[in-house]
Protein backbone atom coordinates (compact mmCIF):
# COMPACT_ATOMS: atom_id res chain seq x y z
CA UNK A 1 0.00 0.00 0.00
CA UNK A 2 1.38 3.39 -0.98
CA UNK A 3 1.54 5.83 1.92
CA UNK A 4 3.16 8.68 0.00
CA UNK A 5 1.73 12.10 0.83
CA UNK A 6 -0.94 13.05 -1.70
CA UNK A 7 -1.91 9.45 -2.51
CA UNK A 8 -5.03 9.72 -0.39
CA UNK A 9 -5.98 12.97 -2.11
CA UNK A 10 -5.50 11.39 -5.57
CA UNK A 11 -7.62 8.42 -4.55
CA UNK A 12 -10.35 10.76 -3.31
CA UNK A 13 -10.24 12.73 -6.56
CA UNK A 14 -10.43 9.53 -8.62
CA UNK A 15 -13.41 8.25 -6.65
CA UNK A 16 -15.15 11.63 -6.99
CA UNK A 17 -14.61 11.65 -10.76
CA UNK A 18 -15.95 8.11 -11.09
CA UNK A 19 -19.04 9.05 -9.07
CA UNK A 20 -19.59 12.09 -11.30
CA UNK A 21 -19.28 9.94 -14.44
CA UNK A 22 -21.84 7.49 -13.06
CA UNK A 23 -24.22 10.34 -12.32
CA UNK A 24 -23.81 11.85 -15.80
CA UNK A 25 -24.24 8.49 -17.53
CA UNK A 26 -27.42 7.95 -15.51
CA UNK A 27 -28.81 11.21 -16.87
CA UNK A 28 -27.94 10.14 -20.41
CA UNK A 29 -30.12 7.06 -19.91
CA UNK A 30 -33.26 9.15 -19.53
CA UNK A 31 -36.49 7.48 -20.60
CA UNK A 32 -38.25 10.76 -21.38
CA UNK A 33 -40.12 10.54 -24.63
CA UNK A 34 -42.38 8.15 -26.47
CA UNK A 35 -41.73 4.42 -26.76
CA UNK A 36 -43.87 2.05 -28.81
CA UNK A 37 -44.14 -1.51 -30.06
CA UNK A 38 -43.43 -2.44 -33.68
CA UNK A 39 -47.14 -2.56 -34.59
CA UNK A 40 -47.84 0.85 -33.02
CA UNK A 41 -50.59 -0.63 -30.82
CA UNK A 42 -48.85 0.06 -27.51
CA UNK A 43 -47.29 3.41 -26.61
CA UNK A 44 -45.62 4.51 -23.38
CA UNK A 45 -44.92 8.23 -22.94
CA UNK A 46 -42.37 8.70 -20.17
CA UNK A 47 -42.30 12.20 -18.71
CA UNK A 48 -39.48 13.90 -16.83
CA UNK A 49 -41.63 14.26 -13.70
CA UNK A 50 -41.69 10.47 -13.18
CA UNK A 51 -45.11 9.90 -14.70
CA UNK A 52 -45.95 7.71 -17.67
CA UNK A 53 -48.98 7.54 -19.93
CA UNK A 54 -49.54 4.03 -21.30
CA UNK A 55 -51.80 3.74 -24.33
CA UNK A 56 -52.84 0.24 -25.39
CA UNK A 57 -55.27 -0.23 -28.27
CA UNK A 58 -56.42 3.39 -27.89
CA UNK A 59 -57.05 3.28 -24.13
CA UNK A 60 -54.75 5.45 -21.99
CA UNK A 61 -53.81 4.95 -18.33
CA UNK A 62 -51.52 7.13 -16.23
CA UNK A 63 -48.91 5.73 -13.86
CA UNK A 64 -45.61 6.55 -12.21
CA UNK A 65 -42.22 5.05 -12.91
CA UNK A 66 -38.85 4.66 -11.25
CA UNK A 67 -35.58 3.61 -12.85
CA UNK A 68 -33.71 1.00 -10.80
CA UNK A 69 -30.58 0.11 -12.73
CA UNK A 70 -31.69 -1.70 -15.89
CA UNK A 71 -35.24 -2.08 -14.54
CA UNK A 72 -38.10 0.37 -15.04
CA UNK A 73 -40.74 -0.15 -12.36
CA UNK A 74 -44.15 1.22 -13.37
CA UNK A 75 -46.99 1.53 -10.87
CA UNK A 76 -50.50 2.26 -12.13
CA UNK A 77 -54.13 1.60 -11.29
CA UNK A 78 -53.82 -2.06 -12.37
CA UNK A 79 -50.72 -2.74 -10.26
CA UNK A 80 -46.99 -2.82 -10.86
CA UNK A 81 -45.10 -3.96 -13.95
CA UNK A 82 -41.34 -4.20 -14.43
CA UNK A 83 -39.72 -3.51 -17.80
CA UNK A 84 -36.10 -4.39 -18.51
CA UNK A 85 -34.01 -1.85 -20.39
CA UNK A 86 -31.38 -2.94 -22.87
CA UNK A 87 -30.04 0.16 -24.60
CA UNK A 88 -32.87 1.64 -26.64
CA UNK A 89 -35.23 -1.29 -26.03
CA UNK A 90 -37.66 -1.99 -23.20
CA UNK A 91 -39.01 -5.50 -22.74
CA UNK A 92 -41.77 -6.65 -20.45
CA UNK A 93 -44.27 -9.37 -19.71
CA UNK A 94 -46.01 -11.39 -22.43
CA UNK A 95 -43.36 -10.51 -25.01
CA UNK A 96 -43.85 -6.74 -24.88
CA UNK A 97 -41.01 -4.94 -26.65
CA UNK A 98 -40.89 -1.17 -26.95
CA UNK A 99 -38.44 1.03 -28.83
CA UNK A 100 -37.99 4.76 -28.63
CA UNK A 101 -40.26 6.43 -31.17
CA UNK A 102 -38.71 8.76 -33.72
CA UNK A 103 -41.93 10.67 -34.33
CA UNK A 104 -42.06 14.27 -33.14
Amino acid sequence: MDTTPGTSRRACTTVSLLALLCLVSGCARSLSGTWQDAAGLTTYEFRRDGSVVMTILGTSVRGDYQIQGDRVVITGPQGTVVLLRDGERLSGPTGLELKRSTRT
